[in-house]
């Protein structure tokens, strides 16, 4: 009995310095490095933590916009007559749908006169009599004409923006179909009123643009009208500011500890991306975390802010 029972404690011993062995080749490498403070710690199911998701505070400037898109429409469409009562036709010299500059020829009469366009326009129609088969009254034959010399665009734009335009206000147009060409131009007009719909009341702006030649009628413009700048301010990524009205602060990260500390802030201009920001612990290139993750249904709160960097717990398989 004695022998049996001392082979089976020798099988087991030697099971174990096998098994022993066995886990040192697999993981020898892992529980090796950093002891129990490193990888270790890993595989004891230890919480890690992990670096949260930062961006430096910068110093620059940030405007406001209000922006939108619309087309590029004729300043007026007018039906042009002739000065005089009548004069009898010999040619109708001008192309349909042609830019024709100011100054350039529309009609010329039998004895030699001319009727000239007074601006830079597109002809579009035209009710005049037959070359040489009849005369040109101003009461019964006109050109019908669209104005290029100046073009309109109008853009929509929600009640909540419409306190921050007026008339005469500079405007940045950019015509997307020319590869990002900017123009400069002007509120005409703000109409008082507006379209209710499902987001909201909207209210028609048209601006004014001078137009070179270049531009053509049914082009596609994005328009930018700068309503508030702010120069040489701290900026952060607005998704780093937490809480409203007078109770925001920042999450600032330091680096070398991994800790967090909540720094109060003013807000000020924000371009929808990046925000104004003042703080007296707040200076030019701190790491403030960004709330990027937030969970479904709900932003990050200020109680999500105090509980510090997020962790995981490695899973063993």
């Amino acid at each position: 009995m004695k022998s049996i029972v001392g082979k089976s404690v020798t099988v087991v011993l030697l099971l174990a310095v096998a098994g022993g062995l066995a886990a040192w080749l697999v993981f020898g490498d892992k529980i090796s490095a950093g002891g129990s403070g490193g990888k270790l710690a890993a595989l004891s199911g230890e919480p890690q933590t992990v670096s949260p998701l930062t961006a430096p505070v910068e110093r620059g400037s940030v405007q406001q916009t209000v922006t939108g898109v619309g087309e590029v429409k004729p300043l007026e469409t007018v039906k042009l007559r002739p000065a005089d009562s009548w004069h009898w036709l010999q040619s109708f010299d001008a192309p349909l749908n042609k830019r024709v500059a100011a100054g350039e020829t529309l009609v010329t009469y039998a004895n030699g006169e001319k009727w000239a366009a007074p601006y830079d326009l597109v002809v579009t129609s035209r009710e005049l009599p037959e070359k040489n088969k009849g005369a040109v009254t101003k009461d019964d034959h006109y050109i019908e004409v669209q104005r290029i010399d100046t073009v309109s665009v109008t853009m929509e734009v929600s009640e909540k923006d419409l306190g921050l335009l007026s008339e005469g206000q500079s405007v940045k147009v950019k015509l997307g179909s020319d590869n990002g060409r900017e123009c400069d131009g002007t509120i005409s007009n703000i109409n008082e009123v507006g379209t209710y719909g499902a987001t909201g009341s909207k209210f028609t702006v048209t601006v004014k643009v001078p137009n070179d030649g270049s531009i053509k009628l049914g082009m596609s413009a994005n328009l930018s009208i700068t309503v508030a700048e702010a120069s040489d301010v701290l900026t952060v990524p607005v998704s780093a500011v937490i809480g409203a009205g007078d109770d925001k602060f920042v999450q600032v990260y330091d680096l070398a500890s991994g800790e967090q500390r909540a720094e109060p802030v003013t807000t000020g201009i924000s371009n929808g991306t990046m925000v104004e920001v003042s703080g007296e612990g707040l200076k030019e290139g701190d790491l403030v975390v960004l709330n990027e993750a937030e969970p479904a249904g709900g932003g990050f709160s200020e109680g999500d802010a105090e509980e510090g960097p997020i962790t995981v717990t490695p899973v063993l398989e």
